[in-house]
């Protein structure tokens, strides 16, 4: 094929009469093919690229060209083919070079104590990534980090070039109770329902109503002849409580929704990405995970899968977004409430235009004061 082409890619029908005219034009067609029955390409030369855009818009073809020369896109696929060679045996090379130095460091058995607390006493011990193992004292570094607060059990061992930490942390100490100096009080217009007291005097009973700030505990109790004596206050009184919500939901809307999707993957070496870059835009979701490709090396192997989407117009009955609605207020209500049972109900308002309100209303039982 000649340096001093240009691919075009095209759809449309009849692509026998296309061919005929450009020959008629005296355009030179070169490696013509057929993606599906209306979709093909083929490449000219860039002398007769005015001629073969004039014909394609005559014949009311939809294309698009490629301005590079096919020398050109010969010559870009050999310098990306090198240069994931040329990756490689980087790789190789540094793998080889590599093995008496710390690449990766694995601690498990952690909660409560940071990743950051474990690698300073790594640190101090002067392991980490890219320090050479030399240094490594697997029993010195376990002493050390069983001397670490919070940490009851420790181990330290090396595996290739992977230091393993693995801890065990001391147990939970119980809280102390806590106390109230003060009356609790109401946080909400409720209907007393249960009433745990450690310490004080319970002021409410069940079924009684009770208006936010009214106390529910004293701060007291009552010696043999029912006189107040100073004290705490401790407990929690739980009460059926009434919560309203509104959302306002239209029957018809635009959203985007996937068309098609595609994978592709990317190499990264020390910070520098080899591959084709990802898409980026609104017409775009992109979803990402990485794998480690080498335990010796920070060698990652990144997978992306990119998902096209288009806007759309939806639409759906009342009845259906009305029910989504309820259960969106619901599981936000439960997410951000402990309650031991609750009563849902709804009702619908029609705004005009089709848009509509709907009203989620939920009855439950909270703890409406604790200390």
């Amino acid at each position: 094929m000649r340096p001093d082409t240009v691919a075009i890619s095209a759809e449309g029908v009849n692509h026998a009469r296309l061919l005929s005219e450009l020959m008629g034009a005296e355009v030179r067609v070169y490696g013509f093919y057929r993606r599906s029955q209306r979709v093909f390409g083929f490449s000219v030369a860039k002398k007769d690229l005015r001629k073969t855009f004039a014909i394609l818009d005559d014949m009311c073809y939809t294309y698009s060209a490629d301005a590079s020369s096919s020398y050109s896109r010969i010559g870009k696929s050999m310098l990306a083919r090198l240069g994931f060679i040329v990756a490689l045996a980087v790789c190789i090379t540094l793998i080889a070079l590599s093995r008496n130095y710390v690449w990766r460091i694995k601690i498990s058995g952690n909660q409560t104590v940071p990743d950051k607390v474990i690698e300073n006493v790594l640190a101090e011990h002067n392991i980490s990534v890219g320090k050479n193992l030399k240094n490594f004292d697997g029993e010195k570094i376990s002493a050390a980090l069983r001397a670490t607060d919070g940490i009851k059990l420790a181990s330290a061992e090396l595996r290739g070039t992977t230091v393993c930490v693995e801890v065990f942390e001391s147990e939970d100490i119980a809280p102390p109770l806590v106390f109230s100096e003060s009356d609790i009080t109401s946080g909400y217009d409720a209907t007393v329902t249960r009433i745990v007291t450690r310490d004080g005097t319970a002021l409410v009973r069940p079924g009684q109503n009770v208006f936010a700030g009214a106390p529910l505990i004293g701060a007291y109790r009552l010696d043999e002849e029912g006189n107040r004596v100073p004290g705490k206050a401790s407990g929690t009184v739980y009460g059926k409580v009434a919560f309203t919500e509104s959302r306002t939901v239209a029957t018809e809307w635009y959203e985007r929704v996937p068309i098609g999707s595609y994978k592709r993957t990317r190499l990264c070496i020390f910070g520098l990405t080899i591959g084709k870059k990802l898409p980026n835009g609104a017409g775009y979701e992109i979803s990402e995970s990485s794998e480690k490709l080498s335990v010796f090396l920070p060698v990652t192997v990144k997978h992306a899968r990119v998902t096209r989407t288009e806007m759309r117009k939806m639409s759906a009955g009342i009845d259906e977004l009305a029910a989504k609605t309820e259960d969106e207020v619901v599981s936000s209500f439960i997410n951000a409430n402990v309650t031991s049972g609750f009563e849902v109900s709804r009702t619908v308002n029609e705004l005009g235009g089709g848009l509509y309100r709907v009203n989620v209303f939920i009855q439950a039982e909270i703890a409406i004061g604790k200390v």
